[in-house]
């Protein structure tokens, strides 16, 4: 029995993940990003820092000072407070991805798994349209680098959401209203604005945009709705990060959703999620998040996001695209008892599970000695009888 929300993962799956790891691994660091790990634990203040319920609510435990510690709940936080504490020397911009796993209470309602593993890069000190562009354009590289099919990347504005929010003139109920966006709480946001005497007309605007996604014509109408020079330039910016990402390529993956608002509070800016044929949640999710590095004393910009391993291998199985997990394996009967000539296999390339001689058959391909002769039954259900290097010249090695 393992806990609730987890589950452990067995060979060939492994294996494709590894592999897939690999792949996103090489295009972080195609675009100059460098890896960083963080520890399992960290104290329960750093991410209390974000002032984030979903952050908070982690496993605690103490240390043998007293210390309360928690089981990282997220990648992002912890970086920025890597990069705050290693990095606050280092020239501007860093470049740093992870790919590592967090944990969080099992919350099936909300499609949570305990335990999940995500590849996630984080560019650090750019205050642009050009650097959210850069993640957004490195998301959608890494799917198609995997051979991911018909993926889409949904991009929205947080900035303006806050720009309409403001306009609203809540006050004291501000932070509140937020939230309820944020989890989506209707109720709430109209017992809130009721509570408020906050104007119909406004408000209205708030529903109309929420709805909106997908087409141009989605923009034209929310620029129409448009009241500030804040909500304006968050328009503006939204758009400049578009044009960018298609400059890049990928116009076809992209669309504008205006109802698209993260649960982390966080983010500030741009923000993104990422869509597979078959697979009904998010792949991958991020954006900016300007205000997160000064709750650790470094007060500098940030965009990133992250990549869930287990969606995008859902969606790449869906795809006919998952990568080998590694070189078929040669189950060599009698190989334990001629360990000289399963290491050449192995050193030409091969992977060699020796066996006892007289094993059962397993599944191909495999490798057997008979008398003085082998024979190699290879996946395709060919077969090789003869000499050591008749089996080496069937492999290609000789």
């Amino acid at each position: 029995m393992i806990p609730e929300g987890m589950r452990d993962v067995l060979p060939p799956e492994s294996g494709e993940l590894r592999a897939i790891e690999a792949a996103l691994c090489r295009r972080f660091e195609a675009y100059g990003y460098g890896e960083v790990r963080t520890p399992w634990l960290e104290y329960a203040e750093t991410l209390e820092a974000v002032e984030d319920d979903t952050l908070e609510a982690g496993y605690r435990l103490r240390d043998q000072q007293g210390h309360e510690l928690m089981a990282r709940t997220d990648m992002t936080v912890p970086v920025a407070r890597l990069a705050a504490a290693r990095f606050h020397e280092k020239p501007l911009p860093l470049r740093l991805f992870y790919v590592a796993p967090s944990i969080r209470p099992w919350a099936p309602q909300r499609s949570q798994d305990g335990e999940f593993v995500q590849a996630g890069a984080e560019l650090l000190g750019l205050r642009s349209a050009a650097a959210d562009a850069e993640c957004v354009v490195l998301l959608c590289d890494c799917l198609a680098a995997l051979g991911l099919r018909g993926f889409r990347v949904a991009l929205g504005t947080v900035a303006f959401y806050t720009a309409l929010v403001d306009s609203l003139g809540l006050d004291d109920d501000r932070e509140k209203f937020l939230e309820a966006l944020a989890g989506r709480d209707y109720p709430m946001l109209e017992s809130i604005a009721g509570n408020a005497g906050v104007d119909q007309n406004a408000l209205k605007v708030l529903w109309r945009t929420l709805e909106l996604s997908g087409t141009r014509d989605a923009l034209s109408q929310v620029r129409k709705m448009a009241s500030s020079d804040a909500m304006d330039e968050a328009i503006r910016h939204l758009v400049e990060v578009r044009d960018l990402v298609a400059n890049a390529g990928f116009e076809d993956s992209l669309a504008l959703d205006f109802g698209l608002y993260q649960d982390l509070t966080y983010y500030s800016g741009v923000i993104f999620e990422a869509y597979a044929p078959g697979v009904g949640l998010p792949i991958a999710s991020g954006g900016r998040y300007d205000g997160l590095l000064a709750r650790f004393a470094w007060d500098i910009p940030g965009v990133g996001f992250a990549i869930a391993l287990d969606r995008l291998h859902e969606a790449l199985e869906e795809a006919g695209a998952v990568p080998a997990a590694a070189p078929a394996c040669i189950a060599f009967a009698g190989g334990l008892d001629e360990p000289a000539r399963a290491m050449e296999l192995r050193r030409a390339g091969w992977a060699v599970a020796a066996l006892p001689a007289g094993a059962p058959a397993p599944p191909r391909p495999r490798l057997q000695r008979s008398g003085g002769s082998y024979i190699l039954e290879l996946a395709d259900g060919s077969e090789v009888s003869g000499s050591w290097r008749d089996v080496l010249r069937a492999l290609g090695i000789a």
